[in-house]
């Protein structure tokens, strides 16, 4: 099994931990000492899920009107908008991540994030998962900067001390673990909006050694960026936020800081260094603002159609699906003529499949991209994916799966050696018309467990941008088209120009200790969780 830091990977972290938290829970009971919390989730919060319910109703953030958009497809465009914009700030930044890698680029904007607050930006981190997080982000030390504050999100009781920030199970909260803030926004002055599918992690923007992500993000301006950091403070505001406080005070504060700026320069050097980083580590104010205005007259002015799961979503305790959901499922239900997808973890249930029979039947060509055994980033969710290609091929649509020497890859990575190509993308375009960009993935955890965001753009012309990349993915030489044969063999055929056809019976190019690993956990009862 691949030993890299990945999303899904991240995601399926607490699961693993299910039995270690009840060997900590039986080891806690015979200790006599229970951890102290440190901000317990207060238990008004979890007392009524009718109340949760409601709020869930209520709370959601889904706003309409007309906004620009510019896509970031290629990993650096996107690194180099995100750079901008931290860059080009002067009044306030807001980060909200599930993932902040501790490596080459998490290390690069932890170091310009603080360079931001050095010049009297006040800047606000919101984090989900701790588990490999950038180190120097997590310590209290950073938090101690007078324009920093850096929170964590995350449904559990707080432990102290080795336990702190960690998702570990304790009585009452297992099924609460596996909840997950999965939203991705970056907000500079309330003026700009990057939002979509990526982490802030080398993987996803095709500069790691070993793997590397094609992914999907979009800049805005305009009413949206409102929208978007009224979802920000709704998680910012919620109970389940644990405010990290600063390591120590007064003079002590500022010593550390003198310390943890040169760290984080040191760091960032390193890193580069050893990585060969192929991007700038830093950008001076004037190129960063011509950066954005050359983004900005990019941007496709047009009506849109925010969405943003709140917080209080975590909390339930029944099967109540993401309002992210709805709104995709609003925009596949309307096609008349085409559907075009890609979705990193595809794995559609009852009611979902149902949505795809139905555009199906009524003459819509429908056809989606997903990760192959030999490009995705964990195998948890590559078994979901398998269990459903046969219902999936049922509904009528056409099915593929992106290979992980696509030749596509030459364009979005920049390190030298010959890494693994996967898909983290999560894309939709209708009839030539409905665009999505957002962070919901096509599986159960992203319709019932983790809360996510997403935008719906009308526009014929973002919608003809966002086509053509979706499509370069799907040409014949990228990725495997998939069928099932009369024996209920599946099929996998690819065409390299110039070249016949080449069939597979099995998941094509995939390492015998890989292949073991992954027939090992393919009829485990767990597709819910993933």
């Amino acid at each position: 099994m691949f030993e890299f830091f990945s999303e899904k990977c991240t995601m399926h972290f607490a699961l693993r931990l299910l039995l270690t938290g009840c060997f900590l829970l039986k080891l806690m009971a015979c200790s006599g000492t229970a951890p102290t919390p440190e901000s317990p989730v207060p238990t008004s919060v979890l007392a009524c899920q009718k109340t949760i319910q409601q709020a869930t109703r209520e709370r959601t953030v889904h706003r309409k009107g007309t906004a620009g958009f510019e896509m970031l497809a290629g990993g650096e465009e996107a690194y180099l908008a995100r750079l901008a914009a931290v860059e080009a700030a002067q009044q306030t930044l807001d980060f909200q991540y599930f993932i902040w890698a501790d490596d080459a680029t998490g290390t690069i904007f932890a170091e310009r994030l603080l360079a931001a607050a050095d010049r009297g930006v006040k800047v606000r981190l919101l984090l989900d998962i701790t588990k490999g997080a950038q180190k120097e982000v997590k310590k209290g030390v950073l938090a101690s900067h007078p324009n920093i504050e850096v929170a964590l999100f995350n449904p559990m009781t707080a432990f102290q001390g080795f336990f702190a920030g960690n998702p570990l199970p304790i009585i009452g909260e297992i099924d609460r673990m596996q909840s997950r803030m999965h939203n991705k926004m970056l907000i500079a002055d309330n003026a700009i909006l990057i939002g979509g599918g990526r982490n802030l992690g080398d993987t996803y923007f095709g500069v790691d050694r070993k793997h590397n992500m094609r992914d999907l993000d979009y800049i805005a301006s305009g009413p949206v960026v409102n929208a978007a950091t009224k979802s920000f403070n709704l998680y910012w505001e919620s109970p389940l936020t644990r405010k990290v406080g600063p390591s120590e005070t007064g003079d002590e504060n500022e010593e550390k800081l003198v310390s943890l700026r040169r760290e984080l320069r040191d760091k960032k050097l390193r890193l580069a260094r050893k990585g060969d980083f192929p991007f700038p580590l830093k950008m001076a104010r004037v190129e960063a603002l011509q950066r954005l205005n050359e983004l900005s007259g990019k941007m496709v002015w047009d009506d849109y159609e925010f969405v943003a799961d709140p917080p209080e979503r975590m909390l339930s305790r029944t099967k109540e699906a993401s309002p992210v959901w709805r709104t995709k499922e609003g925009a596949i239900r309307g096609a008349k003529k085409e559907v075009l997808m890609h979705a990193a973890y595809l794995i559609p249930q009852e009611e979902v499949l149902g949505l795809f029979k139905e555009t199906s039947d009524r003459g819509v060509k429908v056809r989606m991209l997903t990760n192959s055994l030999s490009s995705i980033d964990g195998l948890l969710a590559m078994t979901g994916i398998a269990n459903r290609r046969k219902d999936i091929l049922e509904t009528g649509a056409e099915y593929y799966e992106l290979k992980s020497d696509a030749p596509v890859k030459k364009e979005y990575v920049r390190v030298s050696e010959d890494t693994l190509l996967g898909m983290h993308t999560k894309g939709l375009v209708v009839d030539n018309r409905i665009s999505f960009i957002g962070s919901y993935n096509m599986d159960p955890r992203s319709k019932y467990i983790n809360t996510e965001t997403g935008v719906i753009i009308n526009s014929g012309g973002f919608a003809k941008r966002l086509k053509g990349y979706l499509l370069e993915d799907m040409q014949p030489e990228n990725c495997w088209q998939v069928t099932c044969e009369e024996d209920g063999r599946f099929c996998w055929t690819c065409e390299m120009p110039g070249k016949p056809p080449v069939r597979h019976y099995r998941d094509p190019d995939v390492p015998l200790r890989k292949r073991i690993s992954y027939w090992m956990l393919l009829h485990m009862p767990w597709e819910n969780l993933l």
